[in-house]
């Protein structure tokens, strides 16, 4: 009988040392997800392109950029090329990302962040973050960005 209470709690410590993690994983992942939309809104081209991970790959929600594009070197030139404005040191554009419906997932050293963007009414903007961990920091490995309408 009392084996059978160590058993019990054994497994009853196990699962909420599990749940802490999870609630502490989620917790520094939207935390860098706000952080990379942050930089995202400012231009802050440092901590935007730390936000991801060196092989990262990207969906870009533009027919002129219909396909995947990977690697630091090919996602920085990208996003300097479509947004000039995080390499400009005089830039005071600002964007209004404002994401709605943040949905985090978490699996292991994995993290899936969905939400979107927009009113709805005519069109709406959906992004997935495919989020690791490494090092203890939640990088993004792959973002896609799609726009749906009624049309």
């Amino acid at each position: 009988m009392t084996s059978i209470r160590i058993i019990l709690l054994i497994s009853c410590l196990s699962i909420s040392l599990n749940l802490n993690a999870t609630n502490k994983d989620s917790v520094a992942v939207r935390k860098a997800a706000t952080e990379f939309v942050t930089a995202f809104n400012t231009f802050d081209w440092p901590t935007f392109r730390k936000a991801f991970t060196d092989d990262a790959t990207i969906f870009f929600p533009f027919w002129e950029r219909a396909r995947r594009v990977g690697g630091r070197t090919d996602f920085e030139s990208a996003w300097t090329t479509i947004f000039p404005e995080f390499l400009d040191p005089n830039n005071k554009t600002r964007l209004q990302i404002d994401p709605k419906n943040l949905y985090i997932q978490i699996y292991g050293n994995t993290a899936i962040v969905t939400f979107h963007l927009g009113d709805g009414k005519i069109s709406l903007s959906r992004r997935t973050l495919v989020m690791i961990k490494e090092k203890r920091k939640w990088r993004i490995a792959h973002l896609h960005a799609s726009v749906v309408s009624d049309e």
